[in-house]
């Protein structure tokens, strides 16, 4: 046991050449591996800058990884149960957790430091989400609520409440004008968080909404979840544009790359799926996770996939090799 813990807990670098054809969905291996937590890494969120990525994990804490060298930069502790979400603000001088001790916070990086701990959540807390001006949070909860939260002083602005069942995620919309959840009711919500009022609900899921994200341009939403499937949404009429349909078990996160032209999905099935939005096709499957995978989140250049799962580990991807394979 001694020794497999201390294989497990080497940074691995693993380069492979696949002979591929073009417009093939093809199946790779992982570039890197980075080990260390005791738990299910979930919640995953690339800095700003992209030279470190933030961890939430089962174990309870919060890690920060040099992605360059493969080290834990810093751990953040003071959860008391599972860290299930975490994401930067947008200059990266802070991160805010979610977590199954029915808490938001919000943490200094550079001194591991908690700043704000927001409570008001009768129940797990699985969705945070900065403002695109880093004034307000928003946060999703097995209480079936969504709530807005000044970072300044940690007050709770609004109660969101519409949802009949859990909320499971949430996003903002890059101009902040809307909210997005999700829900194991089946649907999306939209909300203005101004006035703390339900503007659309999309329907569409025949299970249980695991994931929502905007895209950069705030055009699409995509949701994904128990269904197996991912909706593609366009904004602001609601309409459904595509359905992208692959994965074996249910999805458990979705990730857009800065140019919106592809998507990423995290699945129960244990893969990674990029997806051509426009086609609706396949384009890669990443393997090499042992379990589900949680979590998964693009690099803010769109080089490299992030990866978290229930096998405890965090795996890179160098998307940009990948594409060259297949042209």
């Amino acid at each position: 046991m001694k020794t497999n813990h201390r294989l497990r807990s080497l940074c691995c670098l693993m380069v492979v050449t696949v002979h591929c054809v073009a417009g093939a969905d093809v199946v790779y291996a992982v570039d890197q591996t980075l080990s260390g937590h005791t738990g299910s890494t979930t919640g995953l969120d690339w800095h700003p800058d992209g030279k470190s990525l933030a961890c939430g994990c089962f174990d309870k804490t919060i890690g920060i990884w040099d992605v360059k060298t493969g080290k834990r930069q810093r751990t953040l502790t003071g959860h008391t149960h599972y860290v299930y979400c975490v994401a930067w603000n947008r200059d990266g001088t802070k991160l805010a957790s979610a977590s199954y001790d029915r808490t938001v916070r919000v943490w200094d990086t550079k001194t591991g430091r908690e700043i704000h701990k927001f409570t008001g959540h009768t129940a797990p807390v699985l969705g945070v989400v900065w403002s695109p001006d880093g004034s307000k949070l928003a946060s999703g909860s097995l209480d079936k609520s969504v709530r807005v939260w000044d970072t300044a002083n940690g007050r709770n602005l609004r109660v969101l409440k519409g949802h009949t069942h859990y909320v499971i995620s949430v996003d903002w919309s890059p101009d902040g004008k809307r909210l997005a959840s999700g829900g194991f009711d089946n649907t999306v919500k939209l909300w203005d968080p101004s006035i703390g009022k339900e503007t659309r609900t999309l329907t569409g899921h025949t299970g249980a909404i695991e994931m929502v994200s905007w895209s950069r341009d705030g055009t699409r939403l995509a949701s994904g979840g128990r269904d197996l499937t991912v909706i593609v949404w366009a904004m602001p009429a609601g309409k459904q544009l595509r359905v992208l349909k692959g994965h074996k078990r249910r999805i458990e996160s979705v990730s857009w790359r800065r140019d919106g032209l592809q998507l990423a999905t995290g699945s129960q099935d244990g893969t990674v799926k990029v997806w051509d939005v426009a086609t609706a096709k396949t384009l890669h499957t990443l393997t090499g996770h042992k379990k589900p995978v949680r979590g998964v989140t693009w690099s803010p250049d769109g080089t490299f996939l992030a990866s978290g799962s229930d096998d405890h580990s965090i795996k890179l991807w160098d998307m940009s090799r990948r594409d060259r394979d297949q042209k």
